[in-house]
Protein backbone atom coordinates (compact mmCIF):
# COMPACT_ATOMS: atom_id res chain seq x y z
CA UNK A 1 0.00 0.00 0.00
CA UNK A 2 1.12 3.75 -0.65
CA UNK A 3 0.90 6.76 1.07
CA UNK A 4 -0.81 9.18 -0.35
CA UNK A 5 1.27 11.54 0.82
CA UNK A 6 4.20 10.74 -0.98
CA UNK A 7 2.77 10.73 -4.46
CA UNK A 8 2.58 14.41 -6.03
CA UNK A 9 -0.39 16.39 -5.62
CA UNK A 10 -0.97 16.35 -9.60
CA UNK A 11 -1.13 12.96 -10.18
CA UNK A 12 -4.84 11.29 -10.57
CA UNK A 13 -6.49 8.24 -9.41
CA UNK A 14 -8.63 6.06 -11.49
CA UNK A 15 -10.05 2.97 -9.80
CA UNK A 16 -11.13 -0.42 -11.25
CA UNK A 17 -14.76 -0.19 -13.14
CA UNK A 18 -15.82 -3.59 -11.97
CA UNK A 19 -15.84 -4.09 -8.45
CA UNK A 20 -17.10 -1.97 -5.67
CA UNK A 21 -14.40 0.74 -3.85
CA UNK A 22 -12.44 -1.30 -0.89
CA UNK A 23 -9.27 -1.37 1.16
CA UNK A 24 -8.88 -4.19 -2.02
CA UNK A 25 -9.10 -2.23 -4.78
CA UNK A 26 -6.95 -1.45 -7.91
CA UNK A 27 -5.74 1.84 -8.53
CA UNK A 28 -4.35 3.49 -11.64
CA UNK A 29 -1.79 6.49 -10.91
CA UNK A 30 -1.36 8.49 -13.62
CA UNK A 31 -0.26 11.98 -14.89
CA UNK A 32 -3.32 13.36 -16.53
CA UNK A 33 -0.99 16.24 -18.39
CA UNK A 34 1.30 13.45 -20.07
CA UNK A 35 -1.38 11.25 -21.77
CA UNK A 36 -1.73 12.30 -25.65
CA UNK A 37 -4.56 10.36 -26.12
CA UNK A 38 -7.91 11.09 -25.10
CA UNK A 39 -11.67 10.35 -25.82
CA UNK A 40 -14.14 12.91 -26.24
CA UNK A 41 -14.90 14.18 -22.78
CA UNK A 42 -11.01 14.42 -22.92
CA UNK A 43 -10.56 11.81 -20.72
CA UNK A 44 -7.39 10.06 -21.28
CA UNK A 45 -8.20 6.76 -23.03
CA UNK A 46 -5.22 4.33 -21.37
CA UNK A 47 -6.96 4.09 -17.92
CA UNK A 48 -10.50 2.98 -19.58
CA UNK A 49 -8.89 0.84 -22.19
CA UNK A 50 -7.33 -1.37 -19.35
CA UNK A 51 -11.11 -0.79 -17.48
CA UNK A 52 -10.38 2.23 -15.17
CA UNK A 53 -12.67 5.06 -14.69
CA UNK A 54 -11.82 8.11 -13.35
CA UNK A 55 -12.06 8.88 -9.54
CA UNK A 56 -10.08 10.89 -7.75
CA UNK A 57 -7.02 13.42 -8.07
CA UNK A 58 -4.25 12.54 -5.66
CA UNK A 59 -4.78 16.38 -4.05
CA UNK A 60 -8.07 15.20 -3.28
CA UNK A 61 -6.82 12.23 -1.85
CA UNK A 62 -4.23 14.46 0.41
CA UNK A 63 -6.99 16.54 1.30
CA UNK A 64 -9.50 13.97 2.99
CA UNK A 65 -6.80 11.95 4.35
CA UNK A 66 -5.34 15.52 6.41
CA UNK A 67 -9.34 16.65 6.61
CA UNK A 68 -9.59 13.03 8.83
CA UNK A 69 -6.88 13.33 11.14
CA UNK A 70 -7.65 17.31 12.13
CA UNK A 71 -10.98 15.58 13.23
CA UNK A 72 -9.98 12.04 14.62
CA UNK A 73 -5.96 11.54 14.90
CA UNK A 74 -5.91 8.54 15.90
CA UNK A 75 -8.25 6.95 12.43
CA UNK A 76 -8.65 3.16 11.03
CA UNK A 77 -8.00 2.57 7.49
CA UNK A 78 -11.77 1.38 7.33
CA UNK A 79 -12.65 5.46 8.32
CA UNK A 80 -10.33 6.74 6.06
CA UNK A 81 -12.11 4.37 3.03
CA UNK A 82 -15.32 5.62 4.37
CA UNK A 83 -14.17 9.50 4.66
CA UNK A 84 -12.35 8.74 0.72
CA UNK A 85 -16.13 7.19 -0.51
CA UNK A 86 -18.12 10.07 0.74
CA UNK A 87 -15.72 12.34 -0.67
CA UNK A 88 -16.10 10.78 -4.01
CA UNK A 89 -19.90 10.17 -3.62
CA UNK A 90 -20.93 13.68 -2.02
CA UNK A 91 -17.81 16.06 -2.90
CA UNK A 92 -17.69 17.33 0.22
CA UNK A 93 -16.00 16.25 3.60
CA UNK A 94 -16.89 13.69 6.34
CA UNK A 95 -18.04 14.93 9.56
CA UNK A 96 -16.68 12.51 12.12
CA UNK A 97 -18.86 12.42 15.35
CA UNK A 98 -16.44 12.68 17.99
Amino acid sequence: MVDVDTLDWNLYAYIDSSVAISMASLILIINDDEEDERDENDEPTYPLSKGYKSFLSVADLQSIKSNLAQQKPNYINSELLEAVKHYYENDAFVQVNS
